[in-house]
């Protein structure tokens, strides 16, 4: 009996009783508990849902700041440049370097690109070296060199001025620069701020250039390197002068001027004087005593 009794009891179906046949007690009971299940459960996701939050808040503020910042750094006149300063000119006008920068005072110094404006001021065949930096908050510094003017090249159509690197300055012609005049010498065509470093002639040049002193440069009106290994030049008096070398052209210069001062005294105008013999000085003159006409002078060369 008993085993049939549990075997029963096995397949009864338990039906749940109906809310509305509970007693009322019961029933706030069971609601309340479903409440609670329903708190629990939205609190597992409050952990996340406050990290979101916070995160949302977190940008939003941050994208504020930005704004305020940008506002500060570019459209106050707190960072704004008050001040350009120009060191190392010459001969270059400030202004036409400030131009040439491409700066002004009111710029934002957020906004100053210190290797552009190195670019543009490289650009101009003068300016040899430019540094660019901030000098304290609002004054920018400007430091150049510039390339020295060492000679005019006279070419077939005009006269090419030449910096001491080489360096074709401008093409205008002869301007007021005391400066020597070089012939003999075919650069090819050459714009401004082409270099003539690929010119064995001009180095030539520049090794008398530079060696000869000013008080030399100033009695000489051309040197011709035509043939550089025996170049020529012409004093302001119109005498060609064929020298041996730069170091015996500087060594005789003083004998050669006392001597050329002599024959004038004479009455002896030479056509040019030849100083590459060993011991002596060789000159044609172009007018003399009728007894020396087409005859050659040769003096000991001092």
């Amino acid at each position: 009996m008993t085993s049939s009794q549990d075997s029963d009891n096995h397949r009864r179906v338990f039906v749940l009783p109906n809310r509305g046949t509970l007693p009322r007690e019961a029933i706030e009971r069971i609601r309340g508990r479903d409440v609670r299940a329903r708190v629990q459960s939205l609190a597992k996701w409050a952990g996340p849902f406050k990290v979101v939050l916070f995160l949302v808040i977190l940008f939003g503020l941050s994208y504020l700041a930005v704004i305020q910042l940008k506002e500060l750094f570019f459209s106050t006149s707190y960072f704004e440049l008050k001040k350009i300063e120009v060191e190392g000119l010459k001969t270059l006008d400030k202004d036409e370097v400030v131009k040439l920068a491409g700066v002004a005072p009111s710029m934002n110094i957020l906004n100053i690109d210190r290797d552009s404006i190195r670019a543009r001021l490289l650009l101009h065949p003068t300016i040899k070296t430019a540094a660019v930096h901030l000098d304290g908050l609002y004054t920018l510094k400007l430091t150049i060199e510039e390339r020295k003017s060492m000679m005019y090249l006279k070419t077939a159509h005009s006269f090419l001025e030449i910096a001491d690197d080489g360096t074709v300055l401008s093409i205008v012609g002869l301007t007021e620069k005391d400066l020597p005049i070089i012939t003999g010498i075919d650069p090819g065509e050459k714009r401004i701020g082409d270099s003539l470093e690929s010119c064995d002639e001009f180095h030539e040049a520049r090794l008398w250039v530079t060696g000869l002193t000013p008080k030399h440069l100033q009695g000489i009106s051309e040197i011709n390197f035509s043939n550089s290994q025996n170049p020529y030049l012409f004093l302001l008096s119109g005498v060609k002068i064929f020298p041996k070398d730069l170091p015996d052209f500087q060594n005789r210069y003083l004998f050669l001027c006392a001597l050329l001062d002599n024959l004038r005294k004479n009455k002896v105008e030479p056509e040019y004087l030849d100083l590459r013999a060993p011991h002596e000085i060789v000159i044609k003159p172009k007018r003399i005593k009728r007894s020396m006409e087409g005859r050659d002078l040769h003096i000991d060369g001092g």
